[in-house]
C-alpha cells in the first residue's frame, strides 16, 4: 500500500480492496478485532467473499476456534454435510472466552464454508483454529483451566508457524486487537515469533471515531468514508496519541499499527450478543453456568434481560467492568 505523504490528508480505501492489496506485499496480515462488532463483522464476511482474496490468501487463523475441533471444522469449511451442533463447538468452547459467544463468529464460519463452494478445490481457503485445544468436558478445577489459559499467545503464534509459515502460505490472522497491538513500536508476542522467524506482518487495528475515552472523539474522522482503511504513516491518524504501557511520553498511533480500519462513529457500531431464549434453561447456558462456576468464586449472572436486543451499542458511556479471572493457584510444591 503506497504512503500518504500529506499528514493532514489520508488516503482512506475500500478496506476489502486494501487489504485484498496488501497480500501481493505481504505474507501476513495481523487484524485486531472489535471482539462481537457487527459492523466488523460484515465487513470480514464480504471480505472472505472477494475472489481476489481466495486468490491470494490460504488460511485464516482465528482466535475464536478450539484447535480441538479443527478436523470438524475443515470438513464443515471445505463444503462437506457437517450438522452445526457438531461445528460450533469449535466457537463456543473457547479458553479464551468467559462468557457466551456471540453469533458473528458462527456467521464468520459460515460466510467463509459459502465462499469456498464457488472455488475449486485447490484454491479453497482454510480456517486455522488458533485457542488451545481444551477440552471442557474434563475441566473441573481451575488448575485444568491454568494448563492452557495463560498460553494463548504462545500457542496461537505456533499454529501459525507450523501451518501457515512452514507451508509456505499467506494467511489473515483474526485476533483481539489487544494481542496485535505493538507497544511504542515493540511488537508483542505473536508479532515477535513471526519477525523471528523472518516474516515481516502487517497489523491493522480497528475502531471508531474515539480517540481516547467515551467522550473523547476526533471530528476529523467526519470525512472519511465508512468504513475506511488508513495508512498511518504519513497520517493525521497516525500522529494521535497513544498511552504509553511502559511510563513516560505518550507514543502516537502508528507506533500501535500499520493501518487503521475506521468502522464508523462510536454510536453507530454495535455488537451482537445471544438472547435470553438462546441461554436460559438450554444445554449451552447451563454449560456456561458450570463453566463460570469453576472459574469464579461469585459466578456473574450471564443471563440477558427479557426484552434485550441482540444487538446493542458497542461503546457505553460507562460500561460496566467486565468479569476479572481470579489469579490462578501457585504450583504445589
Amino acid at each position: 500500500m503506497a504512503g500518504v505523504s500529506n499528514a493532514q490528508g489520508p488516503a482512506p480505501q475500500d478496506p476489502a480492496a486494501g487489504i485484498v492489496k496488501l497480500f501481493d506485499t505481504y505474507r501476513i496480515v495481523m487484524f485486531g478485532e472489535i471482539h462481537e462488532c457487527r459492523q466488523q463483522y460484515d465487513l470480514l464476511d464480504r471480505l472472505v467473499a472477494e475472489p481476489e482474496f481466495a486468490e491470494r490468501v490460504n488460511d485464516i487463523v482465528v482466535e475464536f476456534g478450539n484447535a480441538r475441533y479443527q478436523g470438524v471444522v475443515d470438513r464443515y469449511i471445505a463444503g462437506e454435510n457437517v450438522p452445526l451442533a457438531e461445528v460450533e463447538h469449535a466457537w463456543r468452547e473457547t479458553v479464551g472466552a468467559l462468557g457466551p459467544v456471540s453469533p458473528v463468529y458462527g456467521e464468520f464460519y459460515a460466510a467463509v464454508r459459502a465462499a469456498n463452494r464457488k472455488l475449486p478445490k485447490a484454491r479453497r481457503m482454510r480456517v486455522l483454529l488458533g485457542d488451545p485445544p481444551i477440552d471442557w468436558d474434563a475441566v473441573r478445577t481451575r488448575e485444568d483451566i491454568a494448563l492452557y489459559l495463560p498460553f494463548r499467545d504462545e500457542f496461537y503464534a505456533g499454529i501459525v508457524r507450523q501451518e501457515v509459515l512452514a507451508k509456505k502460505h499467506r494467511a489473515l490472522l483474526i485476533m483481539g486487537g489487544g494481542h496485535f497491538r505493538r507497544n511504542g513500536g515493540r511488537p508483542g508476542l505473536i508479532e515477535n515469533e513471526l519477525l523471528m522467524a523472518l516474516v515481516k506482518p502487517y497489523v491493522i487495528e480497528a475502531g471508531s471515531n474515539m480517540v481516547g475515552g467515551y467522550d473523547d472523539v476526533d471530528a476529523r474522522f467526519d470525512q472519511l468514508p465508512i468504513p475506511s482503511l488508513v495508512e498511518m504513516e504519513g497520517s493525521w491518524v497516525g500522529e494521535l496519541a497513544a498511552p504509553n504501557p511502559h511510563g513516560g511520553q505518550p507514543g502516537t498511533w502508528k507506533q500501535t499499527a500499520d493501518a487503521y480500519l475506521y468502522l464508523g462513529p462510536r454510536d453507530s457500531l454495535t455488537v451482537v450478543k445471544n438472547t435470553r431464549a438462546a441461554l436460559d434453561g438450554t444445554a449451552y447456558g447451563r454449560e456456561l453456568q458450570r463453566r463460570m462456576g469453576i472459574i469464579f468464586d461469585k459466578p456473574p449472572d450471564f443471563l440477558p434481560e427479557p426484552d434485550a436486543k441482540a444487538e446493542q451499542p458497542a461503546f457505553t458511556k460507562a460500561p460496566a467492568p467486565p468479569p476479572r479471572l481470579p489469579t490462578m493457584p501457585s504450583p504445589q510444591p
